[in-house]
């Protein structure tokens, strides 16, 4: 369907404000979008030259910011919906995952709703893209795949998303090497993995083969390290080396990423600089054990790309979750003292795929003409006040098109 409307009255941020000692508010101003085909095709200050026979949408005054980007859930996992019960004990991360599967297949509601309740709930707070990671194993073949694929169907192209082959039981140590090849070529759109070192037991042929898939299949990575010490810090390095060997820069992240906290020194600062080189990103859910979440405004000064996921939702790993990605944000900026305003309309990014409405500078960076149509609505004064304050969205697109 063609889109063509305007979206008037709303507004948006156009620089800092500094006083004699600080930057004491973000100004702002009133503009009217064209918005024709998913993207911005014309932004004006005067309303009176929108076309008197055009469809309008009337923003309120209400705050235009960039859409919210979900980096890391499981749309396969989640209990959204069926009746409260406890996480069963394990001793372990492969007795773990062992036991979800037989959880997951005799829940009473299908997992096409679940998925559809954790979709649904994520829109709810602003997400527009979803990466979800999918389970790839031989007791479940390409199903869970195939129903989540068939979940998004229903929402007709609004979203967007990426789903990553997740080999969750290990690479090989379940076999499923062909697994993630039918998986590759039936709708996922990334090559996942899970600490190579300790659930397959073999870093070297484990990542040896999930770098050999991503290049067969012109596909980025998404691997999942929790090792920490020695086979945290080896992983790290032998993936910083096998990007660079593979020629697959920009297109690696590592979620978790634990072991980037025991890198010390020359060590640490050579790592985060090959990192920043090979344009790694770093996805963390921000957990709150100490020493656990990897130091990520320390990351980010080094120009590595970091971003935050909701990750575990009501499942058989966690029994909490919001489903709220500001929550996240929010939580993460409380732990990393980011309190001014200048930090904090930065800090929308690592929820928007690094879109701002102001760069570190103040200086005008979103939204421009030919940009895709992708945005929030709210009630807050300013990106800054919207990540501190959680402030509801009201009013949600993706490349033209309404979600909420």
């Amino acid at each position: 369907m063609t889109q063509d409307f305007w979206l008037k009255n709303v507004r948006t941020e156009i620089g800092f404000h500094q006083n004699e000692a600080y930057v004491d508010r973000t100004d702002t101003k009133m503009i009217h979008l064209h918005i024709k085909d998913g993207v911005f095709s014309e932004m004006i200050e005067d309303a009176t030259l929108i076309p008197k026979n055009s469809q309008q949408i009337d923003g309120g005054g209400q705050l235009l910011t960039p859409a919210l980007v979900e980096k890391h859930c499981h749309l396969d996992k989640s209990k959204l919906g069926v009746p409260w019960e406890p996480i069963m004990p394990a001793k372990n991360i492969v007795e773990r995952f062992e036991s979800e599967i037989v959880a997951l297949n005799q829940l009473a509601l299908p997992l096409k709703q679940r998925a559809k309740n954790l979709l649904n709930l994520e829109v709810q707070h602003g997400v527009t893209f979803f990466r979800s990671h999918i389970d790839i194993h031989p007791k479940v073949g390409l199903s869970y795949l195939e129903q989540v694929m068939d979940t998004l169907n229903d929402y007709d192209k609004k979203i967007g998303y990426e789903l990553v082959a997740f080999p969750q039981h290990g690479l090989l140590r379940t076999h499923s090497q062909q697994l993630m090849k039918d998986a590759l070529r039936n709708g996922a759109t990334f090559v996942g993995g899970v600490d190579p070192a300790t659930v397959d037991d073999d870093l070297e042929g484990s990542l040896m083969t999930t770098f050999d898939l991503a290049t067969e299949f012109n596909a980025p990575i998404d691997i999942h390290l929790h090792n920490r010490d020695d086979a945290g810090r080896e992983t790290i390095r032998r993936i910083i080396q096998l990007t660079e060997a593979s020629q697959l820069e920009g297109k690696v992240f590592m979620s978790h990423a634990f072991g980037l906290n025991d890198f010390q020194g020359e060590e640490r600062q050579e790592v985060f600089t090959a990192l920043a080189r090979q344009n790694i990103g770093i996805v963390s859910s921000v957990p709150l054990t100490p020493n656990t979440m990897p130091p990520l405004m320390e990351l980010k000064s080094y120009g590595v790309k970091v971003h935050l996921g909701c990750d575990n939702i009501y499942d058989s790993w966690s029994p909490y979750g919001t489903g709220n990605l500001s929550d996240k944000l929010a939580r993460f900026g409380e732990m990393s003292g980011l309190t001014s305003q200048t930090q904090l309309t930065q800090a929308l990014g690592l929820v928007t795929n690094h879109q701002t409405a102001l760069d570190e500078q103040g200086n005008i960076s979103w939204p421009k003409v030919g940009d895709d149509a992708t945005f929030l609505l709210t009630t807050a004064s300013c990106s800054a006040e919207f990540v501190a304050r959680q402030i509801p969205v009201t009013l949600s697109y993706h490349k033209g098109n309404q979600i909420l």
